[in-house]
């Protein structure tokens, strides 16, 4: 029996009444049809801006929060949303009223309902990608033995990044035979953190080949690193709760992993730039910075072992010197378009004395007379 103001009345009626908004989101969206824009709070519910999928990709000169921003927006700026896209938006009548004060439904509640409904972009974010080599000639034991290896690593790097701070809320999407992987959380910092996890799921993963004896079912792959622009969708069935990116990011990423070799890293060339400012830091930099956090992984567990270092260097030709030049490289994709990017290396010294090593050395790029001839060096 439950009384007036009793805590877990009120929390089953809001889960009662966001479930009910769940299912009319869920028809306004007609099974990916229509584009849930944004919505506003109203007098007896919530506004919102619904529009078909196929209008709202061919409209020019967009609002900026059609894709930006949160889906919940003030008055003024849904009105001005709406206009722009010439529709005319549809009021929801609710139970409870959306407000943050009192009783209701919070707008933090409400928004990630609608959320799961909208398309949004962003400007800049990176992302991993990682690939299974000559995935398709195993067995199906053998290749699902590799997806769950690869897993393994990506979730146990996840894992030792929180217990020595370094949180990501990381989400992947599969390729069928790997993964793009990405941090939801935005931001230059959300980046490096992403960064030094992709990195320790390299380490984890080239461990376990050389712990197991049988390396058939521990894959063998090549991978690259990016930061650019994408979309992102959500699977509106709750249950599956996947999410889904698309753009620049993703496609530069494809270009360059098809021309990466077995065990290669490959970092995009980019410019990411600074939270709130103008300024920008180039893939050196970024990865200059991101080894600073690398250092606060000494002492982790590997194979049995403790890393006492963990080295991540951008690759390229000796000089007389004895000093490396960092080289840049050229890729050039089947539509005869160029991507630039850089080869990496990865050391790990552990306190057993056996080092752990992944990605290629510049050496061995240039001395392998069988690596595609569309894989050049460019000026740095």
């Amino acid at each position: 029996m439950t009384v007036p103001g009793d805590p877990a009345a009120s929390r089953d009626d809001a889960a009662q009444a966001l479930h009910h908004l769940d299912k009319v989101l869920t028809g306004l969206w007609g099974f990916g049809s229509n584009a849930l824009v944004g919505w506003t709070p109203s007098r007896r519910g919530m506004e919102v801006i619904s529009i078909p999928m196929v209008r709202l990709y061919q409209a020019s000169d967009l609002h900026r929060r059609v894709f930006a921003g949160d889906r919940v927006m003030g008055n003024t700026t849904f009105h001005k949303v709406a206009a722009a896209l010439d529709v005319e938006p549809v009021e929801l009548f609710l139970k409870y009223p959306v407000s943050d004060e009192g009783d209701g439904l919070s707008v933090a509640q409400v928004d990630a309902v609608f959320s799961r409904f909208a398309v949004t972009k962003t400007r800049q974010r990176g992302v991993f990608l990682v690939d299974i080599v000559s995935f398709s000639l195993y067995s199906p034991e053998e290749q699902a033995s590799q997806l769950a290896a690869l897993e393994f690593a990506l979730n146990i790097a996840d894992e030792m990044a929180r217990r020595r701070g370094v949180s990501v809320d990381l989400a992947r999407s599969t390729t069928g035979d790997g993964f793009y992987v990405w941090n939801r959380e935005k931001g230059l910092e959300a980046d490096r953190r992403l960064f030094c996890v992709f990195v320790l799921a390299l380490v984890y993963l080239a461990a376990l080949r050389q712990a197991m004896g049988d390396v058939s079912y521990i894959p063998e792959i090549r991978c690259c690193f990016g930061i650019g622009s994408h979309y992102s969708y959500h699977d509106a069935d709750h249950r599956r709760n996947a999410d889904y990116i698309v753009g620049d990011v993703t496609i530069s990423l494809a270009r360059l992993i098809g021309k990466a070799r077995t065990g290669q890293i490959l970092i995009s060339r980019f410019d990411r730039q600074l939270d709130d400012s103008e300024e920008t830091v180039g893939t050196r930099g970024f990865v200059a910075s991101a080894v600073s956090l690398l250092d606060g992984f000494r002492d982790i567990p590997v194979a049995g072992a403790l890393v006492e270092k963990v080295s991540i260097y951008l690759t390229g030709s000796r000089q007389d010197d004895g000093s490396y030049r960092i080289q840049r490289l050229r890729v050039t994709d089947k539509h005869g378009l160029a991507h630039f990017c850089y080869n990496a290396k990865v050391n790990i010294d552990t306190d057993s004395g056996l080092p752990i090593q992944c990605g290629l050395r510049h050496e061995d790029l240039v001395h392998d007379p069988s690596r595609s001839q569309k894989v050049k060096e460019a000026n740095a």
